[in-house]
């Protein structure tokens, strides 16, 4: 990284990412999986980690839960939205997101934006009908191209020693 401190954006391009997450986090919790998946690049890494403490005396370490590429999302999404393919999702879970603590920045790349926010995603089904949360810091690589925003890059650092039910198949 420079020296240099990072650039914010100004209030009209705040504007614009803050709306860029929200409509992306409405249609994850909407199930509108291939809208969802539109406003992804064709390079997209998503990144899903989660800290493991073992030891009192010593840091928590972080693990990687989910690292895919276009290619494994699809994957993700023709699994967690096909009845046929997974338990884990039948019947669908009820998410609710909530994006803040926005920050964003301009990066290097003109048409390139780095943006850090903080996600409570509660997630609930059948087989945990109290539900449970997912708190996170999300780090994001985004595109604009005209008027049409992308996410390019997305990694999500959970504040969780342990998943509340065992697996992930939300996307955050």
């Amino acid at each position: 990284m420079s020296d240099q401190e990072p650039i914010a954006v100004d209030g009209a391009l705040y504007i614009e990412i803050q709306r860029f997450l929200f409509r992306e986090a409405a249609l994850l919790d909407h199930r509108e999986y291939g809208a969802w998946l539109a406003l992804t690049t064709e390079d997209i890494q998503y990144c899903v980690t989660a800290a493991v403490s073992r030891d009192a005396g010593a840091n928590a370490v972080d693990y990687s839960i989910i690292d895919e590429n276009l290619v494994g999302l699809k994957s993700r999404i023709d699994q967690i939205s096909n009845p046929r393919l997974t338990r884990a999702e039948n019947p669908p879970s009820m998410t609710r997101r909530v994006v803040s603590n926005i920050e964003a920045y301009h990066s290097k790349v003109p048409s390139e934006f780095s943006a850090t926010s903080y996600l409570l995603a509660y997630r609930s089904r059948p087989s945990a009908p109290k539900g449970g949360f997912y708190v996170a810091e999300r780090q994001d690589l985004l595109r604009k191209s005209g008027s049409d925003w992308r996410l390019a890059r997305r990694s999500v650092r959970l504040d969780h020693i342990m998943l509340f039910d065992g697996a992930l198949s939300t996307l955050l």
